[in-house]
């Protein structure tokens, strides 16, 4: 990714995504983020709306990280081989983990919901990913390297509703499914709405 400011962050508009098909041709999903090397797709970062009930695209060989936007919510039944499990979904901001590999059914409660997507690929990739509704305070960053050490990959907040982060004491007005991406370590706080932080860094 090029930054062509000096600011610590880049803010990309939901307008600036790219809109994709479903695998499954179910859908299509807005990509925020999309990172590739020569072993193929390393992290994909999304948001799509899910309509009506049905079986989720397979990605073996990524984990996934789903967080519900809005709606009434989910319940995702997994099955691979001989285990199964479930997530219930039914607030906005609740999330899932779960193997991309698995085979997945989406049931909706209430009709249509919007998710925000995170995966990586599961042999060297792993994401941090937690929601937080104002206010409270967030550090970019897990140490005074994080931005100059080979394991970092990405760091960024998904603007759930329109809100206010305050970064390095400067205050920003950011409108709804907008992505704040960081570049340098930061210091930020959340004085109004609501947001998905995540972070993504080679597997330990």
């Amino acid at each position: 990714m090029t930054f062509n400011t000096s600011l610590p962050y880049q803010i990309i508009a939901q307008s600036d995504y790219q809109r994709m098909p479903w695998k499954n041709g179910l859908g299509e999903t807005l990509e925020m983020q999309r990172h590739e090397d020569e072993s193929g797709l390393r992290f994909r970062i999304s948001q799509a709306s899910v309509v009506e009930d049905g079986v989720f695209s397979d990605f073996s060989g990524l984990h996934r990280t789903l967080v519900l936007l809005s709606g009434e919510g989910m319940t995702l039944e997994h099955a691979v081989k001989n285990n199964s499990h479930t997530n219930k979904l039914s607030n906005a901001l609740d999330i899932a983990r779960f193997s991309g590999g698995d085979t997945t059914y989406a049931t909706l409660k209430n009709g249509k919901i919007e998710d925000l997507n995170i995966m990586v690929r599961e042999t060297d990739t792993q994401a941090n990913v937690q929601a937080f509704t104002a206010p409270c305070s967030l550090l970019f960053s897990n140490n005074s390297t994080l931005f100059s050490n080979d394991h970092f990959l990405f760091c960024g907040f998904y603007v759930c509703e329109d809100g206010v982060l305050e970064i390095e004491n400067t205050a920003l007005t950011i409108s709804a499914h907008s992505m704040v991406v960081f570049s340098q370590n930061a210091n930020a706080k959340l004085t109004k709405g609501s947001g998905v932080f995540i972070r993504i860094t080679e597997l330990d």
